[in-house]
């Protein structure tokens, strides 16, 4: 029988290899803002204290079961990748500041991740006396070679964007890209057919599921908006993007190796799904109110689009004219 959980382990890591190869190749040194040194001290408390602790907090007083807690704890320590500077770029925020940003988020990853997730369990253990904190072996040595993995092949693919020919480079971004689609599917394909899925997904008690998700997301996301520096708004919310916008392939990826030893590490990759669907969902009023403020629209603008047709009438009215006056 095929074991299709060993199967969606392989695909995850694979499907992070491939999006990882063509990030690094899409990086560009001289698109890298990093005048602001204040904001990356704000990401990092952010990441590796606040969210943490605030995490901990609600693991202590909603007391779920262990591989969400296990869950809840990956999701606020993953670093933020790609997919902050997409989520900056769609509300009109400062791209190259994101890109900065995040890439300072990936490289203290490797350390800080690995290192606060071991200290968040052992606080956890200390404060509810959970009986089965201390029946797994924590995985501080797989995040650490996991982040210090993604970091080389994120640098790979930058090495190939400097060395290689662009129409190449190009090519092995975009196989890159759809081949971790077609991965990622599958990945998910395969954890949905195994019975993991069920477990993961029929809580004994949703409202501790579901609720501690929430209030961790909006948490996050009111945290995320504690300023340390006197910047204008759009930095600031390029900071706040960046603080709660965690890769959800990293998310998966550290959750699939690190416990694929534990009896029911499936439980603690369901609750990194759900926490990932929730999250989009729930943070999208905030993402289309910030369009509207900054592009005048929610989601395109009508006006635009009318004047674009007023010129593209006008030009073609023109031309027949501008034809019979030539001749």
């Amino acid at each position: 029988m095929v074991d299709l959980m060993f199967m969606f382990s392989i695909c995850i890591f694979s499907a992070l290899s491939s999006i990882l190869l063509k990030m690094g190749t899409t990086v560009k040194y001289e698109d890298i803002e990093v005048r602001f040194p204040g904001l990356f001290l704000n990401v990092f408390l952010h990441q590796y204290v606040l969210d943490p602790f605030f995490a901990l907090l609600i693991a202590i007083a909603f007391t779920p079961p262990l591989p969400h807690v296990y869950g809840m704890f990956v999701m606020a320590l993953t670093p933020a990748t790609a997919a902050a500077s997409v989520s900056v770029y769609t509300v009109d925020g400062d791209v190259p500041l994101a890109l900065a940003l995040s890439m300072g988020s990936l490289i203290q990853s490797v350390a800080f991740t690995p290192l606060v997730f071991t200290a968040l369990i052992k606080l956890y253990g200390l404060f509810t006396n959970h009986s089965g904190v201390g029946g797994i072996e924590l995985p501080y040595l797989r995040m650490f070679y996991l982040m210090t993995y993604v970091l080389f092949i994120i640098s790979i693919g930058y090495k190939l964007r400097q060395k290689g020919p662009k129409q190449i480079v190009d090519k092995i971004g975009l196989y890159c890209q759809r081949f971790s689609i077609v991965l990622m599917l599958t990945a998910i394909g395969c954890f949905i057919a195994s019975k993991s899925f069920i477990k993961a997904f029929t809580s004994r008690n949703p409202y501790t599921q579901f609720g501690s998700i929430i209030i961790l997301i909006y948490g996050q996301l009111i945290l995320a908006h504690i300023p340390i520096c006197n910047l204008e708004s759009k930095k600031k919310d390029t900071s706040v993007f960046v603080t709660i916008r965690r890769s959800p392939g990293i998310a998966l990826a550290i959750a699939a190796i690190s416990f694929n030893n534990y009896d029911n590490y499936g439980e603690v990759i369901g609750y990194v799904l759900v926490y990932g669907m929730i999250r989009d969902w729930a943070t999208l009023p905030y993402n289309l109110i910030l369009r509207k403020k900054r592009l005048g629209h929610y989601l395109f603008s009508s006006v635009k689009a009318e004047r674009q047709n007023q010129l593209t009438s006008s030009t073609q009215d023109e031309i027949p004219l501008e034809t019979m006056e030539s001749g």
